[in-house]
């Protein structure tokens, strides 16, 4: 909760009338942790303490949302599991066997997992099914690009990811994202990672033949962004059972 991405989430939350924040979890060696949340997000005092999650509590919630590192995703997914709550998460670099967990309790909790929660990234992926004869035809080269911040760990971004991999299942083109480059070029979706400065998330996807090129391009100016599609999730996940969806599901795709 002490992250900058899960302090934005608690404020808008905060101005949500059906919802509600009523726990706060982070590492027990986050300096948040001992914390008011309202304080360390910089209001009032919320009466709501910053604590290590412990997977032997009762605690006051119906869904947990997951904004912190594979360890913590895992750790947040196994007491959601294990206690029958509702999950979300937007965490990235998951690891394979956290990513068959979801799947696995998605049987019997309903997980909403995305990469990028943003409304934008996810009407690109809408998009896409509808290109799936331009993007197919090989003669178009097709690269990704993705800024992120200097302080961004995992590089491909998990978005930039998710996007190749979508083009990828579209049009049975492997996604290079090793960072080589290859000649003679082949028909692979390369990415390409940039970490500089203080950039939220820059994400272009481009499609090129010798005739003509095609750039689709998504800027997040802020973080609000990724919390206004974390307040759709919520909303969308509240009455599910079961199930893994994706923010496409969520946006009704």
């Amino acid at each position: 909760a002490g992250g900058r991405m899960s302090s934005i989430i608690a404020l808008k939350l905060l101005g949500c009338d059906n919802l509600a924040v009523t726990e706060a979890f982070d590492s027990p060696d986050s300096k948040s942790t001992g914390s008011d949340l309202g304080l360390w997000c910089g209001i009032d005092k919320w009466g709501v303490m910053i604590n290590p999650l412990d997977q032997d509590s009762d605690y006051k919630f119906n869904i947990i949302v997951d904004f912190s590192s594979p360890s913590g995703s895992l750790s947040a997914l196994e007491y959601a599991y294990n206690n029958k709550r509702k999950f979300i998460s937007g965490t990235t670099a998951l690891s394979e066997d956290t990513i068959n967990k979801m799947k696995q309790y998605s049987s019997e909790i309903p997980i909403v997992y995305s990469s990028n929660m943003s409304t934008g990234i996810n009407q690109i992926k809408l998009m896409l099914q509808h290109m799936n004869d331009y993007i197919m035809d090989k003669e178009r080269d097709i690269e990704i690009i993705e800024y992120h911040h200097n302080k961004k760990k995992d590089a491909p971004s998990g978005t930039a990811l998710s996007l190749a991999q979508t083009i990828s299942e579209l049009t049975d083109r492997p996604v290079n994202n090793d960072f080589s480059v290859d000649y003679p070029r082949d028909s692979k979706i390369r990415i390409h990672s940039i970490r500089a400065g203080a950039f939220s998330g820059i994400h272009s996807i481009i499609i090129s033949s010798p005739d003509e090129t095609m750039e689709i391009r998504h800027t997040a100016h802020s973080r609000e962004t990724f919390a206004n599609g974390v307040i759709k999730a919520i909303n969308f996940i509240a009455d599910k059972e079961s199930g893994l969806y994706s923010m496409t599901d969520v946006l009704g795709g």
